[in-house]
């Protein structure tokens, strides 16, 4: 497993500060590893799991720092908070057309290259 946890590290670039610290990531690992073995010997789930990267972070370190929207600080509630919101009010001349390029608002078409694969779906 010392081995394997080697290998994960250098596949991932993984450095820890200390020799504490490699030893608690590596304990850590290993029952990830041990986790993941069991749960697809179990075979009676339509997907597997695989050691990926995350593998040295138990599952409080992941939610912590990976788990989607973490909320508006202090400083951008005020601002919405006193912000006016869109209304319709006082428009009276609506134009037919707008060109939004012109306005700044809307960047020019990116250049993709020589790709031709987007293509070959259409023939």
């Amino acid at each position: 497993m010392l081995a394997r946890h080697e290998q994960w590290m250098y596949l991932h670039g993984r450095v820890y500060k200390d020799a504490t610290e490699k030893e608690k990531r590596f304990n850590v690992f290993k029952e990830n590893v041990k986790y993941i073995e069991q749960f697809n010997k179990g075979g009676n789930h339509p997907y597997t799991l695989s050691v990926n990267e995350f593998a040295d972070l138990t599952n409080e370190e992941f939610k912590a720092t990976r788990n989607g929207y973490k909320g508006l600080c202090l400083e951008d509630k005020l601002a919405r908070a006193t912000a006016s919101t869109f209304k319709y009010e006082n428009v009276s001349a609506v134009p037919s057309t707008m060109d939004w390029r012109k306005k700044g608002v809307v960047t020019p078409v990116k250049d993709q290259g020589q790709c031709d694969e987007c293509l070959m779906d259409v023939f």
